[in-house]
């Protein structure tokens, strides 16, 4: 899956568990911009691991990380 599939992914996680609008949002959007809070944000964390089927090695993050930082651990992660 290649970076903007992820994005794609990522904003539609938002729109449908925490009713943000995906037009809203881009690479650059950070964790306060979406108004997300840390407890949320790992909720998200999970969401994407259930979603791609595999597991960050660990959940911490950068503090407010943007989507363009969230999807670097991913594509990181699956060695892409």
């Amino acid at each position: 899956m290649d970076r903007i599939k992820i994005l794609e992914l990522l904003k539609q996680l938002l729109k449908d568990k925490y009713d943000v609008d995906p037009d809203s949002l881009s690479g650059g959007s950070r964790q306060d911009d979406i108004g997300l809070d840390s407890m949320t944000m790992v909720d998200l964390m999970m969401d994407i691991e259930t979603a791609l089927d595999f597991q960050f090695p660990n959940l911490n993050l950068p503090k407010n990380p943007s989507l363009d930082e969230i999807i670097d651990l991913i594509v990181e992660q699956r060695g892409q």
